[in-house]
C-alpha cells in the first residue's frame, strides 16, 4: 500500500475498531504489522496531542527506549519489543514535546502479522502497589518478618516498596523511614552515587551484573556505620511490571570470627617455641615450624606418629610414666625433659602439656609446648663452682651483697641485708627487687632490668628507696655488673647496696629547702647574724625580680640599699631594735628598686637561733604589697562614690492619692551608669529610667550630669510634653556624650493624677510593661527615638494612655533582661512579664525585691554582670 492511501478493509472495520478501543479504560492505540497507526482513542489522542486522523498510516510517535540503541526502525523497535510487560517508551507529541510513558503490548495474530494493540500510561501513572503485589509483601513478609536476615523489596527505579523486620535490625531503619526511599540509601559510597546507573542499564540492556547472583558487599546503617554483608537479588514480574527482591545476611560475626582464626593460625605458626597437638591416642595431628626447627623433623614425618620419637636415654622412663600418669587424668603437666633431635643431638626443653576438651569437657586433643632452655641448663651448671667461692667471701663483707637471674629474682643476699632491710636471706631468694622498692620509687631502677637480655653494661652508684620490713624507708647507693656466658648473653648481676638514709635524707631536705624558697613569689634574704653588718649571704630569685638588683648584687651588700628620703624612719628604728635585740618583727615601708622607681615593702624578720639558742642568722621575708595598697585606696575611693551616686536617687517611695511608685538601682561594679528618677512637678509627677553605655567611672558621672538636666528641665514650661524634654536633653548632653564616646537610653513617663492619663516617649529604651487590672498578660509601651547622643536634633515620639484603678507600670534597664544564667540563656522579656504578673497582688516595693530575687537566683552561682534598675508605678 503507498503511503497516504487507505486499506476498504481498514476504512469499514473502523467503527468496531473504535469501539474496542474506546472500551478501554487505558490509552490505545492499534498498529498494522508495520508499525502504522489503524486507530486510536480518545485517551491516546490526548497523550499524543495527534487527532486519529493525523496518525492513520503514519508510523506511532514513539518507541520502546530498551530498542532505541539496538533496532532501526518503527517497526522493528515494536516488534523487539517485550509483550505483554509494561515497557519504557518514549512519545513525541505534536506540540515537539517528548514524554516518558510505559506501555503495554499485545501481538495480534501469529509473528504479529494481524498487528499490534498498544495500551499506554504515563511513566508514574501505574498504581505501584497492586493487588498482586500488595499480596506477595504480607507473604514475604510473614516468611521473612521473623528471619535474622533481611529483606528488601524495590520496583525496577529503586523505590524501596517493603523493608522487613530483620532489614530494620539490619540497617537500622524502621519500615516507616525506607518506604518510598531510593535503596541507595543503604549503600556507601561509590556505590549509593552509582545504583541508579547499574538499573537504568539494566532497564534499557537487560544485560545482568549482579541479579541472580549472591556475593558479598557493603552496607550502610542509619548511624552512618559501614558493614559486611552478603546480598541476594532475584527478579520478579507482576501486573506487567518488574520488582527486585534483595535478601541480606550480617558478616560482621563471620568476619570477625574470620579474622580471629587468622590470628590464632598466625600466632601458632609462627610462635617462637614448639607446639604439638596429638590426638587422645597420643598420635601427632600438626606441628608448628618451630617444631621442625627445633627438633630437625618435618611435619610430614611425625603426623601420625607418637611423640616417643623424641625420647632420649638421658631422661628417667619414670618421668616419662609420670607425664602420662598426670595428663590421663585430664591435668596439666610442666617439667624440663632432655629429648632428641632428628641428627641424635639431645637438647633440654621446658615442656608444657595440657588437655584440649569438647563441649562435654571429654578430652579430645592433647597441646605440648617446648621451649628450648639448652642454654641455660649448660650456663647454669658452668656457673656453680664459682657461687660456692663467692657466697665464702661474701659472708666476711658487712655491705649487702646480692646476685640476681637474667628476670631481677635474687638468688642470693649476704647477711647484711638483715640490718639493712630487716628481713632474713631466704625471705627475698625467689622475688624481684621490685618487691622490696618502695612503690613510689620502683621505676627508678626499673629500667636496669626491663630488658636484660640486650643490657651488658654495669652500673655504678645508684641510688635505690627500699621499704624495710618495719615500713620505714631506706636508701641505697647500688652497683652492679653482669655476669655474661662466652657468647656475650646475660646470665646473672652481681651487686653490692650500701646504705645511706642517712646522708639522703639530709640532702633531700636541702635541695627540698633551697627548691622551695627559690621558687616562691616572695623575695628571701638570709643574713648573717654573727658578723658585723649582717651581710646577706643568700637571697632567692624573687628578692632580685622584686628590687631589680642581681643576687650577685645583693649578695655583695645589705638590705640598707633599697632605703631612700620616702622610706619611714620609724619603720627603720623597728627593724634595728629587732636585729640588736634578737626578735621577730614586721612592719610596712616605702622601698626603691634599682631603677629608682619606688615600692611598698611588706617585710617580715625572724631569727634563727642553733642548737643552744645562739641566734646565727636572720630570715627576712620581703612582699611587693604596692598594687595592694593602690587597690585598697582605690576600693575606698569607689565605695566613697558609689555611696554619693545612690544619694542622688529617691530614697523612698512616692506616694499620692491615687498612685504609688517605687524604684531601686543596683551597680554592677561600685558605681554604674543606671538612673532612675521620680518627683512631682505641677499637676503631673514625672517618672524616668535611664542607662549610660558601661558601668565604670565615666559612666557614672555622665549619670550624674544627665540627673542635674533632667532635674533643670522641670522649670521651664515643656516639662508636661515627655519629647520636648528628650529632645533639649538629647541637645545639652550630644556634645559630652560624643567626646566620651558614650549614649544614653532613656524612658519619659508623666503621669496626671486625677485623670490617670499617662504621656511617655523614649529615646532607645526598653518598653515599659503596662499589666493593666485583672489581665494576665503585659503589654509593652513604646515610641519611635534615638538613643540621645547619636545625633544633635532628634525628634521623639510622644504618645498617652489612660490608666484604671489596679493598673501597673513596669520600668526596667536592659541590665534585668539581659542577665545571664551559667549555660548562657538570658532572663529575657518573657521571664520578666510572667515575674510581674505573678507578683501583681504585691505592693510596688515587693514587685522589686521579687524581681531582683528572680534575676539573681537566674544568675546564681554568678552575681549579674551589669547595672539593673526597676521603677513601679501603682495605680489604685
Amino acid at each position: 500500500m503507498k503511503s497516504g492511501e487507505k486499506d476498504l478493509t481498514t476504512v469499514q472495520e473502523k467503527p468496531l475498531a473504535h469501539l474496542l478501543l474506546e472500551a478501554n479504560s487505558e490509552a490505545a492505540c492499534l498498529l498494522d504489522a508495520g508499525g502504522r497507526v489503524l486507530a486510536l482513542n480518545s485517551g491516546a489522542e490526548r497523550m499524543t496531542g495527534f487527532r486519529e486522523e493525523e496518525l492513520v498510516g503514519r508510523s506511532f510517535p514513539g518507541q520502546p527506549k530498551a530498542a532505541l540503541g539496538g533496532a532501526e526502525g518503527a517497526a522493528v523497535a515494536w516488534l523487539l519489543a517485550p509483550a505483554r510487560q509494561w515497557i519504557d517508551i518514549k512519545i513525541k507529541r505534536k506540540d515537539e514535546r517528548e514524554i516518558d510513558s510505559v506501555c503495554e503490548i499485545t501481538r495480534l495474530g501469529a509473528q504479529s502479522v494481524a498487528g499490534l494493540l498498544l495500551k499506554l500510561r504515563p511513566e508514574g501513572g501505574m498504581a505501584a502497589d497492586g493487588a498482586a503485589l500488595s499480596d506477595i509483601k504480607v507473604k514475604l513478609e510473614a516468611i521473612f518478618g521473623g528471619m535474622a536476615d533481611g529483606l528488601v523489596l524495590i520496583d525496577e527505579f529503586g523505590k524501596i516498596l517493603l523493608f522487613s523486620a530483620g532489614a530494620e535490625r539490619l540497617f537500622g531503619y524502621s519500615a516507616k523511614e525506607t518506604l518510598g526511599a531510593n535503596v541507595k540509601m543503604l549503600m556507601p559510597s561509590p556505590y549509593r552515587e552509582e545504583h541508579d546507573g547499574y538499573l537504568a542499564a539494566y532497564r534499557n540492556t537487560g544485560v545482568r551484573k549482579i541479579i541472580g547472583i549472591g556475593r558479598e558487599v557493603s552496607g550502610r546503617r542509619k548511624d552512618g556505620s559501614v558493614f559486611p554483608m552478603y546480598l541476594s537479588i532475584g527478579e520478579m514480574w507482576l501486573e506487567g511490571r518488574r520488582f527486585f527482591v534483595g535478601v541480606t545476611h550480617d558478616l560482621t560475626k563471620a568476619k570477625t570470627v574470620e579474622s580471629r582464626l587468622w590470628s590464632l593460625s598466625a600466632a601458632v605458626e609462627q610462635s617462637p617455641v614448639a607446639i604439638m597437638i596429638s590426638d587422645e591416642e597420643g598420635r601427632i595431628e600438626y606441628v608448628n615450624g618451630y617444631f621442625t626447627k627445633l627438633t630437625g623433623y618435618s611435619e610430614d614425618e611425625v603426623v601420625g606418629k607418637n611423640p616417643r620419637i623424641l625420647q632420649s636415654d638421658a631422661t628417667p622412663q619414670e618421668q616419662y610414666q609420670r607425664l602420662w600418669r598426670t595428663i590421663s587424668a585430664g591435668a596439666e603437666w610442666r617439667g624440663e625433659i632432655e629429648d632428641r633431635r632428628k641428627n641424635g643431638e639431645l637438647y633440654w626443653a621446658y615442656e608444657t602439656i595440657s588437655p584440649l576438651r569438647d563441649d562435654q569437657g571429654r578430652v579430645r586433643r592433647y597441646l605440648a609446648i617446648q621451649q628450648d632452655i639448652t642454654e641455660q641448663r649448660r650456663d647454669k651448671e658452668a656457673l656453680a663452682e664459682s657461687e660456692e667461692r663467692f657466697r665464702k667471701v661474701a659472708e666476711m663483707v658487712g655491705e649487702w651483697l646480692w646476685e640476681q637471674d637474667a628476670e631481677g629474682r635474687y638468688i642470693y643476699c649476704s647477711d647484711a641485708v638483715r640490718n639493712i632491710l630487716g628481713l632474713e636471706p631466704q625471705e627475698l631468694l625467689g622475688k624481684s627487687y621490685l618487691s622490696v622498692l618502695a612503690p613510689d620509687a620502683s621505676a627508678s631502677r626499673s629500667q636496669l632490668f626491663l630488658d636484660t637480655r640486650g643490657l651488658t653494661t654495669a652500673f655504678h652508684r645508684i641510688v635505690n628507696t627500699y621499704r624495710r620490713k618495719d615500713g620505714r624507708r631506706v636508701f641505697t647507693e647500688s652497683s652492679g655488673t653482669p655476669i655474661l656466658d662466652e657468647k656475650g648473653r646475660l646470665l646473672k648481676w652481681r651487686g653490692v647496696d650500701r646504705d645511706i638514709t642517712a646522708r639522703k635524707e639530709y640532702e633531700d631536705a636541702l635541695r627540698v629547702r633551697n627548691r622551695a624558697m627559690d621558687s616562691v613569689h616572695v623575695g628571701i634574704v638570709i643574713s648573717d647574724a654573727q658578723t658585723p653588718g649582717n651581710p646577706n649571704i643568700y637571697v632567692n630569685p624573687a628578692l632580685s625580680r622584686m628590687t631589680g638588683y642581681s643576687q650577685e648584687e645583693l649578695l655583695r651588700g645589705d638590705m640598707h640599699m633599697l632605703q631612700g628620703p620616702g622610706t619611714d624612719s620609724s619603720a627603720i628604728g623597728e627593724i634595728r631594735h629587732a636585729l640588736e635585740t634578737g626578735q621577730s618583727c614586721e612592719v610596712t615601708l616605702k622601698n626603691y628598686r634599682k631603677n629608682g622607681e619606688a615600692f611598698w615593702n611588706e617585710l617580715f624578720i625572724s631569727p634563727v637561733p642553733d642548737e643552744a639558742g645562739k641566734i646565727t642568722h636572720y630570715i627576712g621575708i620581703q612582699t611587693d604589697v604596692t598594687e595592694k595598697r593602690r587597690a585598697e585606696e582605690s576600693r575606698r575611693e569607689l565605695e566613697i562614690a558609689k555611696q554619693i551616686q545612690l544619694s542622688l536617687l529617691p530614697g523612698a517611695p512616692l506616694r499620692l492619692a491615687d498612685a504609688e511608685i517605687a524604684g531601686v538601682c543596683m551597680p554592677a561594679m561600685h558605681v554604674g551608669g543606671d538612673y532612675f528618677d521620680y518627683f512631682e512637678d505641677g499637676d503631673g509627677v514625672d517618672v524616668v529610667i535611664a542607662d549610660v553605655s558601661g558601668h565604670s567611672v565615666g559612666a557614672a558621672l555622665i549619670m550624674t550630669e544627665v540627673r542635674s538636666l533632667v532635674r533643670a528641665a522641670f522649670r521651664g514650661p515643656a516639662n508636661a510634653h515627655p519629647a520636648s524634654v528628650l529632645s533639649d536633653l538629647n541637645e545639652l548632653l550630644h556634645q559630652d556624650l560624643d567626646r566620651s564616646e558614650l549614649f544614653i537610653t532613656m524612658f519619659f513617663c508623666r503621669y496626671e493624677p486625677g485623670s490617670r492619663r499617662v504621656k511617655y516617649a523614649n529615646a532607645g529604651h526598653n518598653p515599659a510593661l503596662l499589666l493593666r487590672a485583672g489581665e494576665m498578660r503585659c503589654l509593652q509601651l513604646d515610641g519611635d527615638g534615638l538613643v540621645l547622643g547619636a545625633r544633635q536634633r532628634v525628634d521623639f515620639e510622644e504618645r498617652e494612655l489612660t490608666l484604671s484603678p489596679g493598673d501597673r507600670l513596669l520600668f526596667y534597664t536592659d541590665g534585668i533582661v539581659e542577665a545571664q544564667a551559667p549555660s548562657g540563656a538570658f532572663y529575657g522579656l518573657e521571664r520578666l512579664c510572667q515575674c510581674f504578673v505573678a507578683n501583681r497582688t504585691l505592693g510596688p516595693q515587693a514587685v522589686i525585691r521579687d524581681i531582683l530575687s528572680e534575676v539573681k537566683e537566674f544568675c546564681a552561682p554568678f552575681s549579674p554582670a551589669d547595672d539593673m534598675a526597676l521603677v513601679v508605678l501603682h495605680v489604685s
